[in-house]
């Protein structure tokens, strides 16, 4: 009886990691298999190629978030790295978006040789003749892995993506003097987003 009896607990040890391992395939739904059999990558500093003032940074950042994030492999530095990403933005846009408030119209007086009009009368130059409260914020960033190994290239993508922000708000509720400030934080705020969403774009199309 007591053989019978510790001969089902063994099986009750086996069979608990089984079960237990099965059950966590199942949650998950993947497979951690590492891609194209690469253990360990490093993700290259942001090469930013456009001519716009944006918070490239955020992209890398947000990169390396999500290579850790999925797992598959080990983000670590290029000296260790089985592979490299490298990540470019192309081109990038902010320009003002949607059309322009019928309240911010403000022209100067017509141009005359012979009437005479006054100074004041004439927009100074910090006062926009028209203005929208929307900017757009358009990317485009191509995407290389290289085996550090073979140097070969392991996946090659271009990806294109855009976003609108609220860039200008009412005196009421953004005083003048803190309207550039509010500008920024909205263009990091949209550009983290956008940033976010690449990566996540990138991670799975290279290690799922």
């Amino acid at each position: 009886m007591s053989i019978l009896k510790h001969a089902r607990s063994l099986g009750l040890c086996l069979l608990l990691p089984i079960m237990s391992s099965a059950c966590a395939y199942r949650f998950t739904n993947t497979s951690l298999r590492n891609p194209l059999g690469i253990q360990t990558i490093a993700v290259e500093a942001v090469w930013d190629e456009s001519r716009e003032v944006i918070p490239h940074e955020l992209l890398w950042s947000a990169v390396q978030r999500e290579i850790i994030r999925n797992g598959r492999v080990t983000l670590t530095n290029q000296d260790e790295a089985d592979a490299l990403m490298v990540v470019t933005i192309t081109g990038a846009k902010v320009s003002p978006a949607g059309t322009p408030s019928q309240e911010a119209l403000s022209k100067d007086p017509p141009n005359s040789d012979t009437d005479k009009k006054n100074p004041e009368d004439y927009r100074n130059i910090r006062r926009a003749g028209s203005w929208t409260t929307d900017e757009g914020l358009t990317i485009s960033v191509h995407v290389d892995v290289f085996d550090l190994k073979s140097r070969a290239v392991l996946f090659k993508k271009d990806y294109s993506t855009g976003i609108t922000f609220k860039s200008l708000r009412p005196v009421t509720i953004t005083p003048t003097e803190s309207s550039f400030l509010h500008y920024e934080e909205a263009l990091d705020a949209r550009f983290k987003a956008v940033s976010d969403g690449l990566a996540h774009s990138i991670a799975n199309d290279f290690l799922m």
